[in-house]
């Protein structure tokens, strides 16, 4: 054996110079690789072949292209690739359609080998018949609640029919938009088309109600040579039928999950039996154990969401069996709006929200303590109960310089489970009316229109709403926020969304063109806005 090892050094020596090791130092490649030549050319006219390739001034590889890759029209024409050195080739399995115009968007799907530059505004366009199609649209898409840009959104032309079903149909022609929202379909035949935008999430080209924005416009579009804009603003319209999703048995509560939010829930018991039951987070019904609650109780729940879809359900409680001497319960707990710590305007409006139905409150023992002199109990205030009892309001007159309190002692809120809540001391800053901004301004409109305004914050959440011009906001905290206008045509002081199957349109949203940046004891005057006049699309 040891004849063999001077072979087996110089046979590893050169296996160590063979392998293939990035190289170090020297100034960085920031160039992206230049396209050479494509077959087949560029524009080209009468192409009857079956392959794409592309060549390149260096060493390429191909990232992701299945996904990145845009083909439009849209066809049904599976390929494959070969990444070859300085080129890339594409092989589809059937041939390409007589007499059309294809365009092939490459995005960033292709990268120089060693420092993964992306070959910048990658085309490639031909046709299979005696011209190249030349009209053009584009535009922006925007999410309508919050007016923010939408990345990579599906947008879509659609050949017209009587039976078009974005949710089984996948478009003609598309496009994806840019992190600015922004969107172009090129070289595309000067027809009369349907406009949809997609969310897409899972890039299957259809629409998925449940979880994906959608927009459309009303009537069809025609593309021409000279470049037409359309903008559109994304919305969600879960129009799934509300349904029971699942339900989780526990020893103290029952709850029953829907497989969407509900606006409005009735709980109707049969047999003369009763249990106590409040809506949470808005998709989910939880029913609590009593005393006097039988081994099952059968429960008829009628429930509606936001577009009137109804649901109505019978369901039949089964409590879990205890485990040891005592009912296993989740902990009582209290939110409060606003917040513990916020600052709280002396003309007070308060909520405290329980996380179980309250079945006694003693009103005497829970006070509004100002600074450390005055107390108020809760009955000499104003106060009412939610349809569940698990939301208590309460408005009142503080006299406080400095804080205002909330004292509630151990035992004066008990739970329909028979607990109660620690001591709590819950304690805000007065409002200082200098600490503070206000904003003024006024809304035009067509007489007739019905609107409310919104301040928003920069999370796009309602701080204040008003319902008339001219309005003003007054008391806002520091900070950036935005005006949002919705029209109200069925004037029930909320906005709804719009339903693509039934051809109904959301209600429209503007924004005031700039946010504001609200500073302590300093009024914003004259932020006026025009809405324009209602027209069908």
């Amino acid at each position: 054996m040891k004849k063999y090892w001077p072979l087996l050094l110089i046979l590893l020596g050169f296996i160590r110079c063979a392998q293939q090791v990035a190289p170090t130092g020297g100034k960085k490649d920031s160039i992206p690789p230049q396209l050479l030549m494509t077959l087949p050319a560029n524009k080209v006219l009468n192409y009857q072949g079956q392959s794409v390739e592309l060549f390149f001034d260096e060493y390429v590889i191909v990232d992701n292209i299945q996904q990145k890759l845009i083909i439009t029209p849209e066809s049904e024409n599976p390929y494959t690739f070969k990444q070859k050195g300085k080129s890339v080739l594409l092989n589809f399995k059937n041939k390409f359609n007589d007499s059309t115009t294809y365009t092939f968007n490459f995005g960033d799907a292709i990268r120089d080998f060693s420092e993964r530059n992306p070959v910048q505004n990658l085309k490639l366009v031909f046709s299979t018949g005696p011209f190249i199609d030349s009209a053009r649209i584009y535009g922006t898409i925007r999410d309508l609640k919050t007016n923010q840009p939408v990345f990579d959104a599906l947008v879509g032309l659609y050949r017209i029919n009587d039976t078009l079903n974005p949710e089984k149909q996948k478009p003609y022609y598309f496009s994806r938009t840019d992190s600015s929202g922004r969107y172009a379909i090129e070289n595309i035949q000067s027809i009369p088309y349907r406009l949809i935008a997609l969310d897409d999430k899972n890039r299957n080209q259809l629409y998925n109600p449940k979880d994906e924005r959608i927009a459309f416009r009303d009537s069809a579009i025609l593309a021409g040579t000279d470049s037409i804009s359309y903008n559109l603003g994304v919305y969600l319209s879960d129009v799934t039928v509300p349904r029971v999703q699942r339900t989780i048995p526990k020893v103290n509560n029952y709850t029953v999950v829907f497989n969407k939010g509900l606006d409005s829930l009735n709980v109707g018991f049969l047999r003369g039996d009763t249990l106590p039951y409040m809506l949470e987070g808005g998709n989910q019904v939880k029913f609590f154990w009593t005393e006097q609650a039988p081994d099952t109780t059968l429960a008829f729940i009628v429930g509606k969401d936001s577009l009137g879809q109804i649901i109505e359900e019978n369901q039949k409680i089964a409590f879990l069996p205890q485990r040891g001497r005592e009912r296993q319960r989740d902990p009582f707990t209290l939110r409060t709006t606003p917040d513990r710590n916020q600052v709280l305007d002396r003309a007070v409006r308060y909520t405290f929200t329980f996380n179980k139905p309250v079945a006694s409150l003693n009103e005497t023992q829970i006070q509004l303590v100002n600074d450390s002199t005055s107390r108020q109990s809760l009955k000499d205030l104003t106060w009412r109960w939610n349809a569940y009892r698990n939301e208590l309001y309460v408005e009142a007159r503080a006299t406080a310089k400095d804080s205002i309190k909330w004292d509630l002692p151990k035992g004066a809120i008990i739970s329909v489970e028979g607990d109660t809540l620690p001591q709590a001391l819950i304690k805000h800053p007065v409002l200082r009316e200098d600490d503070f901004g206000v904003i003024r301004g006024s809304i035009k409109a067509d007489s007739g229109v019905a609107f409310f305004i919104e301040l928003v914050d920069k999370d796009f959440k309602p701080i204040q709403t008003q319902y008339r011009s001219p309005f003003t906001f007054n008391r806002i905290p520091p900070g950036e926020y935005y005006l949002r206008v919705t029209v109200d045509r069925n004037r029930n002081r909320r906005w709804d969304t719009g339903i693509f199957k039934t051809g109904q349109q959301p209600e429209p949203i503007y924004y005031y063109p700039s946010s504001i940046v609200v500073k302590s004891n300093f009024e914003f005057s004259d932020q006026d806005f025009t809405i324009p006049s209602q027209t069908t699309d």
